[in-house]
């Protein structure tokens, strides 16, 4: 049997590689050959390990499995043994041997990577976004034995987004705190992550170069971020340009890098400027919550009418 896990989700694509070994292991009772393979590492060992192990014979009736992580597409030329091997021992009708492929990338050109996809049991995993964030976020609180209210889970979304490694530190970290997460407790523990993008898109927005500004928003798009996080990291930045313009000589609080990135942007606003687009990025906040206008249109927009 061939499984094949890929795509740029590496949580959820780690918490099904583990789930399958724990399955593994309940089912033989820990009799079965595990071999772990990193491509990272082993490039050129990994036709002849799965060689050899799909050719070991036991005198037991002994279950194989085979984690081949890190599989790179990029050089096709490198993955043609292993190509050659699976076709050859027709391993994805052997019911003796499990042989997970593992990888962060995607390489639609490559042979091995076609052949998997039609060949293999597989599953791809994108970066959670919108309703399914919010779900999972739910589920993984109620499976800690917690409980979260909707506005909490908002603005969690709004300040961390789709990296679920970082998603799942914060929310361990919440609970540590408070077993009932509120909207209080995220402005108490979490801190938004203001990324470069972020940063460029506001300098773009500053300068009046809208151009700029839409084609850095379509690359942050690109990227799997979500539009519901780029809001809500506008509309904390730009929170943070009316504190700084209002109270140049203090320090809200903020990281020094943060809030030297901040002091430059605020000279390129004035603080009438800031409080029209600090209401208008709140409007739209609340017009998507109400589901009168799609995101991605509602942040064109507004950086088309600027």
């Amino acid at each position: 049997m061939l499984i094949f896990l890929y795509g740029q989700d590496t949580y959820r694509s780690r918490e099904e590689l583990r789930r399958i070994i724990e399955a593994q292991e309940k089912a033989s009772l820990n009799w079965f050959n595990f071999v772990r393979i990193d491509a990272k590492e082993k490039e050129v060992e990994i036709f002849e390990q799965i060689r050899q192990t799909t050719n070991t014979t036991s005198m037991f009736s002994e279950k194989k499995l085979i984690i081949a992580e890190n599989i790179s597409f990029a050089d096709p030329g490198a993955q043609d043994s292993v190509l050659a091997l699976l076709k050859e021992k027709k391993l994805e009708k052997d019911e003796e041997t499990m042989i997970v492929f593992w990888s962060d990338e995607i390489g639609e050109k490559n042979e091995l990577f076609e052949f998997l996809k039609k060949s293999a049991k597989c599953q791809k995993f994108d970066p959670l976004k919108g309703a399914q964030l919010k779900n999972w976020i739910k589920n993984y609180v109620s499976e800690n034995d917690g409980n979260i209210d909707n506005q909490a889970i908002d603005k969690l979304t709004e300040y961390v987004g789709s990296d679920l490694w970082r998603m799942s530190n914060e929310i361990n970290k919440l609970l540590s705190h408070n077993k009932k997460i509120g909207i209080a407790d995220i402005g108490l523990l979490i801190k938004p992550e203001i990324d470069l993008n972020v940063f460029e898109i506001i300098d773009a927005i500053g300068t009046k170069n809208k151009n700029k500004a839409l084609k850095l928003m379509n690359s942050y798009f690109e990227k799997g971020e979500d539009e519901i996080r780029l809001l809500g990291m506008f509309v904390y930045q730009f929170r943070n340009l009316i504190k700084v313009k209002s109270a140049p000589m203090e320090n809200p609080g903020l990281h020094p890098f943060v809030l030297r990135k901040t002091e430059e942007q605020a000279r390129n606003f004035s603080f009438d400027e800031l409080k029209k687009i600090y209401y208008q990025l709140l409007t739209i906040d609340f017009d998507i919550k109400l589901g009168k206008i799609n995101p991605t249109a509602a942040l064109e927009l507004f950086v088309i009418n600027l």
